[in-house]
């Protein structure tokens, strides 16, 4: 007897112990909804406990079931790591999420998939475009509900053409992208993408005009791609040869103010102003960049 009364206790331990694990949703069919806690799912089966603490399991068929997941915490933390633009720790914490409520990640609108994604997003903020890559691959978009997430991740053919430094495929790709109607940040991002494949063409004129349009596209929301965007501006004034030219003659009786590269570094030096006051949230600018405000 005594021995059987130990069994048991391990065995409602054991429960208990395992409820940390379970997944709080609410299951909906014709209309009505159960809030149930889930402890694994695939494509075709989901196996709930209807408390926390009960031993019993039930599976469901979750053919024509809705799921509505509550928001973990841990993810409300990650992403407020995100919003606050501290991509390094969001970057971990999504990890987490991603691993930990990966036992639903078959199911639409769950917690490890969103997570993933934004796991991608922080590494493309990052610039880290070989972790996009690695990341990628093993991530499955189908359970995502929003499609801008869907259309953000199909960019990754880009960034991936950036990170193999193919200018002509990006050139390419950016000119497909065009066709589409795109705006705020993937606008600000193609435009981003399309300046560095005409810098890496030769066409420098071409891309500063991009960079400045990627500049505008997004301004208050795409912070990362607008200060990526002026430190190219400022990459592409030093490699252009009237601008050269005019740097050369500042300050001599050569100087000709209405010269088109006289014009350029008034521009470079107005945006010197602009990164001070605005783009640069915090990071330096490269000394040989603040050289243009001079001019």
């Amino acid at each position: 007897m005594k021995r059987f009364s130990i069994l048991l206790a391990l065995a409602a331990s054991s429960s208990l112990l395992s409820a940390q694990d379970l997944i709080p949703a609410i299951l909906i069919k014709d209309g009505i909804g159960d809030r149930v806690f889930i402890e694994t799912a695939n494509k075709k089966t989901i196996r709930y406990r209807a408390t926390e603490t009960t031993v019993n399991k039930t599976d469901v068929s979750a053919i024509g079931l809705s799921v509505f997941f509550f928001t973990p915490p841990e993810f409300e933390n990650a992403l407020a790591s995100y919003e606050n633009r501290n991509y390094e720790q969001a970057l971990g914490q999504f990890a987490a999420v991603r691993e930990k409520y990966k036992k639903v990640v078959t199911l639409k609108g769950n917690y490890s998939t969103l997570a993933g994604f934004y796991e991608i997003e922080c590494a493309r903020k990052l610039g880290k475009y070989k972790d996009i890559e690695t990341l990628f691959s093993k991530f499955k978009p189908e359970p995502l509900v929003l499609e801008a997430h869907k259309t953000q991740l199909k960019f990754n053919s880009l960034y991936n053409a950036v990170l193999e430094e193919d200018w002509e495929r990006l050139n390419s790709l950016c000119n497909q992208w065009e066709e589409r109607e795109i705006f705020g940040s993937l606008r600000a991002q193609l435009e981003y993408c399309r300046g560095l494949a005409q810098e890496g063409l030769g066409e420098l004129k071409e891309s500063l005009l991009s960079f400045n349009r990627a500049l505008i596209a997004d301004y208050g929301s795409s912070e990362v791609v607008v200060r990526n965007a002026a430190l190219s501006c400022f990459r592409v004034y030093e490699q252009l040869p009237e601008v050269v030219e005019a740097r050369k003659l500042h300050g001599t009786p050569d100087e000709s103010p209405n010269s088109p590269g006289a014009q350029l570094l008034t521009e470079a030096s107005a945006l010197v102003g602009l990164w001070d006051s605005a783009l640069s949230r915090g990071a330096e600018l490269p000394a040989e960049y603040r050289e243009f405000s001079k001019y």
